[in-house]
């Protein structure tokens, strides 16, 4: 085990032949911002959001000519309207540690501003001077260096580099110290080595100990004693069965793979993360400020001029007040004029909300990645998107069935592109909540989730993509009960049919569950598959022969002949249940994905617990439904469904 353990820490880049290292996140920097505004709403009025004030700071009081009385308020750190939200308290306070240090450039310029707003001309250039000359004490109005916008996908590689450097060997080394790993984690014995052998006989235990004289197909002898291999465990047989020893050895290298795998994308993501909030605090650092709800960066000056154009353009659509003489004239059906002969301009009962011409043309904000104009260019792309997706969805009816009729995710269909994937969903309750990571789109449901059209209460949806080519749809669903977990799968089996474990269609494989007559499903390679299959037909073959032996027998050999008799039964049996249990195994190549977004139960000598599975075999789409039973609070755990495209 201390080699393991060497190998295990010290050959984490073997993860490459089982996880390929996904793209870098697409669109602009950083990632992982807050949500923005629902998709298909005007961008806010330019200037940037008013933020709470960021802990730790001082909170900034008005400069210049500030009136109290006017309304103008200190940053005050806090959310007043969201303390009834627990949960969504929780992440705004998180966010705005993230982006502290802009927020609380942004609060003081907004406050300073406001200060001057309450009497002076915002119009005036010399009031912009002076607003300006009283920011510029406070930070730096246009930094002297370049704004840094970084190469995601040279990051992307920069991480990469960075990982196989730390791990430092390559799929083949890896796979080779694993392999001499296994070798003395699971040894074959031979004629002649010492041994110590513990076995069952029925109820009882027995331990032998002493030098191995014989292995045969069916049974070894130590020292004077004939243990029959059945009696032994599957670890104890793996050290006298080559076939046995062959297929351990295999199952300890690649479960090894696959931890490394995750460890190492696990580690790529970090440092990519790292990577780029380094350039992010050295933006910050030269006196940038970057708004979180735009994704976008700006200098002082900048966020200045747009917050005072934005109180210009308020001021300007509020009706001017009437005199007396106004308010008491009857209504003639004239209009009322300005002292200049103007039409006075109307009341805007949707002040404040409504977009005007300039904020309609402007870039519509979800996350930090994900921006569409909201133009005819814009809108042209997404009606050939849904009509692509519509034609797409039509061929799958006419053509196929089951999980296999499945085009994706709502209408955004296999093989779609990350840009097409996201237009499709432009207009979804969903798409303010997407997004980017690695390789894939992230949709993180809120609190109060969503109604998308989906049974059970997802917590989380992957939209992986291969090639830039959307390829597996995951969903990450709550720990539910378990009638919430059987109207979920009640739903997948009215969508897509029956699992092929559910042979019976009458929901008897999940209810075993239940009742505790199931256990988790085995999990193979294909050649384990095989080698289950071909052990069958070896195992006919030699009870077919102690049979035919055991006719011919005199009183001599009769009592050996129905031992042997006896044994090739018991393993025809073995082989038997062993094939049953991979008839509908699921393949492990499926498998390191979904496994990565769950968390794996231990037992209490810390051995990996199998989950339930259950498939559903398309042509094109397999389905796979993945998840824990805990029997003492009658909850299902780690609930994932994936589907991945094959074709």
């Amino acid at each position: 085990m201390k080699n393991t353990t060497w190998v295990f820490g010290s050959m984490l880049a073997a993860g490459c032949m089982l996880l390929s290292v996904p793209v870098a996140a697409q669109g602009n920097f950083p990632q992982g911002m807050p949500q923005g505004m629902p998709g298909g709403m005007g961008r806010a009025p330019a200037g940037f959001p008013q933020q709470a004030g960021a802990p730790g700071f001082p909170q900034a009081g008005a400069p210049g000519k500030a009136n109290p009385a006017a309304g103008a308020k200190p940053a005050t750190g806090t959310n007043s309207t969201a303390k009834t939200n627990t949960a969504k308290n929780d992440k705004a306070a998180l966010e705005a540690a993230k982006y502290q240090l802009s927020n609380h450039r942004t609060d003081l310029i907004k406050t300073t501003i406001d200060g001057y707003a309450a009497s002076e001309d915002l119009t005036d250039p010399a009031i912009v001077r002076a607003i300006n000359a009283d920011i510029e004490k406070h930070m730096t109005l246009i930094p002297s260096v370049p704004l840094e916008n970084p190469d995601l996908q040279e990051l992307n590689k920069r991480a990469k580099d960075i990982v196989d450097q730390e791990f430092g060997v390559d799929d083949k080394k890896a796979r080779e110290l694993l392999n001499a790993d296994a070798v003395k984690e699971i040894p074959l014995y031979k004629v002649g080595d010492k041994v110590v052998v513990n076995y069952n006989m029925g109820p009882k235990h027995f331990s032998v100990k002493g030098t191995l004289y014989r292995v045969g197909d069916k049974a070894i002898t130590v020292e004077d004693k004939i243990i029959n291999l059945v009696d032994l465990n599957d670890e104890t047989r793996a050290k006298f069965d080559p076939q046995r020893n062959k297929y351990m050895r295999t199952q300890f290298v690649e479960k090894r793979l696959q931890m490394i795998a995750r460890e190492k994308n696990d580690k790529l993501n970090s440092i990519y993360d790292k990577l780029k909030g380094e350039i992010f605090k050295r933006n910050e650092t030269a006196g940038y400020i970057y708004d979180p709800q735009t994704g976008e960066w700006a200098n002082a000056q900048m966020v200045s001029k747009n917050y005072i154009d934005r109180l210009v353009k308020e001021k300007a659509r509020q009706p001017k007040p009437k005199t007396t003489a106004q308010t008491n004239k009857p209504d003639d059906g004239f209009d009322d004029f300005d002292d200049n002969g103007q039409s006075a301009p109307a009341a805007d009962t949707n002040a404040g909300t409504k977009p005007d011409a300039a904020q309609t043309a402007a870039v519509i904000p979800v996350n930090d990645a994900i921006k569409l104009e909201d133009n005819a260019e814009s809108q042209a792309k997404y009606e050939a998107v849904i009509a692509k997706a519509e034609n797409q969805q039509k061929d799958a009816n006419e053509n196929y069935a089951g999980i296999d009729a499945d085009c994706g995710y709502k209408k955004a269909c296999w093989g779609f592109t990350i840009a097409d994937t996201r237009y499709a969903l432009w207009h979804e309750p969903e798409f303010p909540h997407i997004e980017p990571a690695l390789g894939r789109d992230v949709i993180n449901f809120p609190p109060e989730g969503l109604d998308v059209g989906i049974a059970g209460e997802p917590s989380t949806i992957d939209l992986v993509y291969v090639s830039n080519s959307l390829s597996k749809v995951v969903y990450m669903m709550k720990d539910c009960s378990r009638q919430e977990f059987i109207r979920f799968k009640d739903a997948l089996t009215e969508q897509y049919g029956h699992a092929a474990e559910d042979k019976g269609g009458n929901s008897a494989a999940f209810t075993n569950i239940f009742t505790g007559k199931a256990q988790p499903q085995q999990i193979a390679d294909a050649d384990e598959i095989e080698a289950a299959q071909a052990a069958v037909k070896d195992a006919e073959k030699a009870f077919n022969k102690a049979v035919a032996e055991l006719k011919n027998a005199n009183d001599d050999n009769r009592e050996a002949l129905q031992e042997a008799r006896d044994n090739a039964a018991t393993a025809l049996k073995e082989a038997n249940a062993k094939a049953e249990e991979f008839e509908n195994a699921v393949s492990s190549d499926n498998l390191p994905y979904v496994y990565s977004r769950i968390k794996l139960a231990k037992d209490g000598d810390g051995q990996t617990i199998l989950p339930y599975t259950f498939n559903w075999k398309g042509q094109n789409v397999v389905g796979t439904l993945i998840f824990y039973y805990d029997k003492a609070k009658d909850k299902v755990t780690s609930l994932v469904f994936a589907k991945e495209y094959k074709k």
